[in-house]
């Protein structure tokens, strides 16, 4: 079932993970603190009772700024977790075409009582094994359900600001073409810019470099067609590498497993160090 985190700091400054990457659907509800978000190289500045969605392979990591009491609850939450009928509640909002794709984000949401459920998935951890595997699938679909609730009546809330020069638009080519094959020469003649300069930037606001991100990314598209039935051989040219056995060393390298050893592990969280 899915995997619920809470997390309550107080008196520190920190980063949570640096930036990560989750093979699953993420629901985040932050109660209280001083915090960023960063998604994809756009910069969220959290209130209390916000909630961020976040479908799989996304890019993002939180920054708290000050001592003040942090408070987050954080469901990850894989398709299999939910029946066929209530998995639409949730790929319904991270899919919506006519949304922009930074419109993950819900504000002032108390009137929902979203803490509520959360509280009481956190509760089962007390209970017996076969108490929480009755309830757990309940509780779980009776949050999806009243998130799918609050998506057809709050509006999303719009980015508190973004990154540094071109990087949004870096990120968003770099996904809309992550198959397609490039160099970072032909990264930085497309937006105009050296790519010394390119490479500095987008490492100051993303975390890591140009070719380590679209890495990334495109082993996580690789496994996602390993899960789905295709060969490795298959996975890896479908997912935009030019040959084998560099798909091979990146997926051991993020993956820490070989992509045939990979079909019935647990949900992944890659983690990108600075």
């Amino acid at each position: 079932m899915g995997h619920l985190e809470y997390k309550k700091k107080s008196n520190r400054i920190f980063s949570e993970l640096g930036c990560h990457i989750h093979s699953v659907y993420e629901i985040y509800y932050f109660v209280s603190g001083d915090a960023e978000l960063m998604v994809e190289g756009r910069i969220f500045k959290l209130t209390p009772h916000s909630l961020l969605i976040f479908p799989p392979n996304v890019l993002h990591g939180i920054q708290v700024n000050s001592c003040d009491d942090y408070v987050r609850y954080c469901l990850y939450i894989s398709p299999q977790d939910l029946i066929p009928e209530r998995l639409h509640f949730l790929t319904d909002i991270v899919t919506d075409t006519k949304k922009a794709p930074q419109e993950l984000l819900y504000e002032h949401t108390e009137s929902f009582r979203l803490e509520q459920f959360f509280y009481n998935l956190k509760q089962l951890e007390e209970q017996p094994e076969d108490i929480r595997a009755t309830f757990e699938p309940i509780f779980t679909e009776s949050l999806v359900a009243q998130i799918n609730l609050l998506y057809h009546t709050l509006r999303p809330s719009r980015v508190s600001h973004g990154t540094a020069g071109k990087i949004d638009a870096i990120v968003s080519y770099l996904n809309l073409h992550l198959t397609t094959p490039m160099t970072l020469d032909s990264i930085a003649d497309h937006f105009f810019l050296s790519k010394n300069y390119l490479n500095r930037t987008f490492k100051e606001a993303i975390g890591t470099t140009v070719i380590e991100y679209l890495r990334y990314k495109r082993v996580l598209l690789a496994r996602q067609h390993i899960l789905n039935g295709e060969t490795a051989m298959n996975a890896a040219i479908l997912s935009g590498f030019s040959d084998y056995s560099t798909f091979y060393r990146t997926y051991v390298k993020y993956m820490n497993i070989s992509p045939h050893s990979d079909i019935h592990t647990s949900p992944k969280t890659i983690v990108i160090k600075r």
